[in-house]
């Protein structure tokens, strides 16, 4: 009987939602859009997304959204952020303060990637602006080494809007992934929106 009690909690809980989300991993296109998602694009087909857990402390600390990828999250990833400006960074004890510049932003976030144990050898290839979502914004591009001695190439997109700070960002290795995919996350990039 208590068995039966538990499971009739565990769907009365889940069919009104209150169940934390769970990780999910599934095909562009086949995932539900969740209320919480105010900002979207036109994902590339044939790649996987991943969504963090909604108790996933790391991803809640970066303010990850959405994560995809073609051929595997350690060749190549597009990764979707949001967190509010007041919110700390993983690596950097440097903060955003509603009303900084773009270019003020692209320091602290070029700072967090800076510190980041993992990435060795840092070498900035551009840091500039460019237009996110409709807003200014700006644009980092930069190689880097992983401790295991393999060389990345990123590009990292980013405004500060609605006292937000939305990034959208592309890691892969460097010799055949960055450039072969390339195209496809700009083309994601130039399609970000706002959802309101």
């Amino acid at each position: 009987m208590t068995a039966h009690y538990l499971l009739s909690l565990i769907l009365i809980f889940s069919i009104g939602g209150c169940l934390p989300r769970q990780a999910k991993f599934s095909p562009v296109g086949a995932e539900e859009q969740l209320p919480t998602d105010q900002i979207w694009a036109d994902w590339p087909s044939e790649w996987m997304t991943f969504r963090p857990a909604e108790y996933d402390k790391d991803a809640n600390k970066e303010g990850t959204l959405l994560l995809l990828s073609k051929d595997g999250f350690s060749l190549q990833t597009i990764t979707l952020t949001k967190r509010p400006v007041g919110n700390d960074f993983k690596h950097t004890q440097k903060k955003l303060t509603p009303g900084m510049l773009p270019q003020e932003a692209a320091e602290i976030v070029l700072d967090n990637v800076k510190a980041t144990p993992q990435v060795v050898d840092l070498q900035i290839i551009e840091n500039g602006p460019a237009i996110v979502a409709g807003a200014p914004g700006f644009k980092l591009t930069y190689t880097y080494r992983e401790k295991s001695g393999l060389t990345r190439q990123a590009t990292l997109y980013g405004t500060l809007d609605r006292d937000t700070l939305v990034t959208l960002s592309y890691d892969a290795v460097k010799r055949h992934y960055f450039q072969k995919d390339l195209a496809t996350f700009e083309k994601a990039k130039d399609s970000l929106r706002w959802k309101s």
